[in-house]
């Protein structure tokens, strides 16, 4: 794979993720069309399985900077293409935000922190009461903790040969069972780009006021280093324990 074709399948399988992945977050937030975080799990995995198939052929599908800074720890890439990967990834999800919210900005009829969790996400979640004793460190180790399993897992189901063909569909899987667990607490992001994107889309188009001060730093802490790490950590888990018993 060149870089030029790993830049396209990037920016092409990100945008697939994000705009449906968040476009299911809207139907649930701003049209109440969707009722219950299973439904939206779904379309999230179908965002995931999407994605991997529109990109795996010209990038790989990492479609996520926690996947990408896994394979440079299993020096799978090289640190010149992991930032030619977060580069695509993070311009994939920008226009998806982008794309997204020019599509149903006449529908949005409050600006608030509920609405701003279409785009950029916030801890506890807007949408679940009751859940105020979910600190930022208690987020930082959820998104840590969600991002390694699913690396871990991503790791393993693409080394197992026998199952080749369905990793996209098995990869989705995961993803969505891990925002069903998850999203309650912190929307489950796993994915600095998905994040980061379409945060600033909103911060642009009338949520400055939560973007980036909502949760303090913790747009950065839990969403952008705690994926990365959990990434880097899944990724050194799978490295000493499976790698030589799978490859």
């Amino acid at each position: 794979m060149s870089n030029k074709t790993i830049f396209i399948g990037e920016i092409i399988g990100t945008f697939i993720l994000v705009f449906i992945g968040c476009g299911s977050v809207a139907l649930a937030v701003v049209y109440e069309f969707l009722n219950s975080l299973f439904e939206v799990a779904l379309f999230w995995t179908a965002a995931v399985v999407l994605g991997i198939y529109c990109s795996s052929k010209l990038s790989g599908a990492h479609l996520n900077p926690a996947v990408s800074i896994a394979f440079l720890v299993d020096k799978q890439i090289s640190i010149r293409r992991f930032w030619i990967y977060l580069f695509a990834q993070l311009l994939g999800a920008f226009i998806a935000g982008l794309l997204l919210f020019l599509i149903i900005k006449n529908d949005i009829t409050v600006f608030s922190i509920k609405t701003a969790s279409v785009f950029g996400e916030y801890f506890p979640n807007p949408t679940f009461e009751n859940l105020d004793w979910v600190n930022l460190p208690l987020a930082s180790l959820t998104e840590t903790t969600a991002t390694f399993m699913l690396v871990y897992l991503i790791f393993i189901i693409i080394s197992i040969q026998k199952i080749n063909k369905l990793a996209p569909t098995l990869i989705g899987i995961t993803v969505g069972v891990l925002i069903y667990i998850f999203a309650p607490y912190t929307q489950c992001c796993m994915n600095p780009a998905r994040d980061f994107g379409p945060r600033i889309v909103s911060f642009i188009f009338g949520w400055s006021e939560w973007a980036f001060s909502f949760n303090g730093t913790g747009w950065l802490i839990v969403y952008i280093l705690s994926p990365l790490v959990g990434g880097v950590l899944g990724a050194l888990t799978y490295i000493k324990t499976l790698k030589n018993r799978l490859s």
